[in-house]
């Protein structure tokens, strides 16, 4: 789910002992559309093919850019449902501002000790309880403003923290259940901009990888096929040391259809290594 006003991310230091303490997850989902033929598929009215559809959730592991839990279902579930069913116990989680507008699971997932970073929607209703200073380095990450808050107008969630940063002429409000001493305000603004990198890799596992065309029409089948195109993408990954550009998928291509040898293939695949 993305939005106009984010930005591509900035760099994070995976070597950062700051960062390192958690697996931050972006959480996300993307949608499929679905072949006519599936009515499990179906939820709701629309131009034609515009209401069914199939939808990946998934957890993208931020810091070693790869996906670590998925699931397929209608496109008509709740990502924010879905994504309660499968968070487990120490959890840390980016979300984009669909995940920041339920204010009871903010204070679930705290009991199941998960960490988060969310995106607020500028509406939201922020009760500042404390304001906190800023250091040279949240300045240079572009956060103006930080502070102890409750949100909520009427039933207020525990106390939480609350990040503004300005950046390229837009703003973010960002929510955070750590305190300044265990996630800076600078990472939170940058860890919240390394949130598209999820949306980059449904680009990429979508446009590259090719996984467009439905061979199967059951709810089983269509799983098996992302499951199968995410294990092929993470076994490229490993074979080449990052993720393959569109070149490489051409190569494996002409591999597949006969046209090139493994031997070709193999040094063509070292050559754009190079």
């Amino acid at each position: 789910m993305s939005t106009a006003t984010e930005s591509r991310p900035e760099t994070v230091e995976a070597t950062d002992p700051r960062l390192k303490v958690r697996d931050w997850m972006a959480q996300d989902g993307t949608l499929w559309r679905a072949l006519p033929r599936m009515s499990w598929a179906l939820y709701g009215g629309g131009r034609a093919g515009s209401s069914r559809a199939v939808k990946l959730h998934l957890s993208l592991h931020l810091l070693e850019d790869k996906p670590v839990r998925g699931t397929v279902r209608r496109g008509k579930d709740c990502e924010r449902a879905v994504w309660h069913e499968r968070w487990e116990a120490g959890d840390a989680y980016v979300g984009d501002r669909y995940y920041g507008e339920d204010y009871e699971l903010l204070d679930q997932l705290a009991q199941e000790f998960c960490a988060y970073v969310l995106r607020l929607r500028e509406q939201a209703t922020i009760t500042v309880e404390e304001e906190l200073p800023l250091s040279q380095a949240d300045r240079l990450a572009g956060v103006v403003r930080q502070a102890w808050v409750r949100l909520g107008r009427r039933t207020r969630t525990q106390r939480l923290r609350v990040v503004w940063v300005e950046a390229e002429a837009h703003s973010l409000i960002l929510v955070t259940n750590l305190g300044p001493e265990e996630l800076p305000a600078e990472l939170v603004s940058l860890l919240y901009r390394r949130r598209w990198q999820v949306e980059l890799f449904f680009r990429w596992i979508k446009c590259i990888l090719g996984c467009r065309h439905w061979l199967a029409e059951s709810p089983e089948g269509v799983a098996l096929q992302i499951y199968l195109a995410l294990i092929a993408a993470l076994l490229l990954q490993l074979y080449v040391g990052k993720r393959p550009s569109k070149r490489m998928m051409e190569l494996i291509q002409f591999y597949l259809l006969g046209v090139a040898t493994q031997a070709e293939l193999t040094r063509g695949l070292e050559q754009q290594l190079q």
